[in-house]
């Protein structure tokens, strides 16, 4: 049984902290039911609310999924789950869109200082770079140029990229057991650069919007950088925060 030394963090934060862990260290997998809250208290010895007000806030944060009549298992990451997660694009009337991909270039680059720093690596690590073009009604709308770490990802090649049953994320998730907790964005503007120029059919001279996203998993560790070019003239990004009614 583990027990807590008194912190100054409150204690459902600690009990959350280690969930994360066997998260983590893949104790509890992708898709497997946890331990009830009850069984949880005993193994934390920590009171049932406590450890329902950790729970809720990792379902809160899509770490973990109450499913009716199963209990609270470890998210998948299913098309689903990551387009309501982590896509943030409705079309001109407001509606979500679910675009498709069509595989542009997959190649391995060598990390120089931006995308080392970027990625948290030293220069010269192993880079795989691959050019993923996303279509909405099967017009160019948007390209991800995606880095990830050789090192992390050891048997990514272009076949199993296009033979993946799902999102990108996944994969990641699925064939390396690395799980996307968290993204970072930042968005602006910019003229499009050549590839993106060729990737979308559009004129060097028209603006698109840019979106730089890092995504991380436990433990606050990088697993991809990705800069991604939209034409908002068919895709709109929308962020909803807060309450919803």
């Amino acid at each position: 049984m583990t027990s807590f030394k008194p912190q100054e963090q409150p204690l459902y934060d600690v009990v959350r902290s280690s969930i994360l862990q066997k998260l983590q260290t893949g104790e509890w997998a992708a898709g497997s039911r946890i331990p009830t809250e009850k069984e949880l208290g005993s193994l934390f010895s920590v009171s049932v609310g406590t450890v329902r007000k950790a729970v809720e806030e990792l379902v809160s944060e899509r770490v973990l999924l109450r499913r009716a009549g199963i209990g609270t298992t470890v998210a998948i990451h299913t098309d689903a789950h990551v387009f309501d997660a982590y896509f943030n694009f409705v079309n001109a009337a407001g509606l979500r869109v679910t675009p498709t991909s069509r595989l542009l270039s997959f190649k391995e680059i060598g990390a120089d200082d931006a995308l080392a720093k970027k990625l948290n690596l030293t220069k010269g690590k192993t880079l795989i770079r691959f050019d993923n073009l996303r279509l909405c009604d099967g017009e160019p709308a948007m390209l991800d140029r995606i880095w990830v770490s050789r090192d992390r990802f050891p048997g990514l090649d272009k076949d199993s990229f296009l033979s993946r049953p799902g999102s990108i994320y996944g994969l990641y998730q699925a064939g390396f057991n690395t799980t996307v907790v968290r993204i970072r964005e930042q968005v602006g503007a910019s003229l499009p650069p050549t590839f993106v120029v060729n990737g979308l059919k559009i004129s060097s001279s028209l603006p698109v919007l840019k979106i730089e996203r890092t995504a991380f998993t436990f433990g606050d560790k990088v697993v991809e950088y990705r800069e991604r070019y939209v034409i908002s003239s068919l895709c709109q990004y929308q962020n909803e925060t807060g309450l919803k009614a």
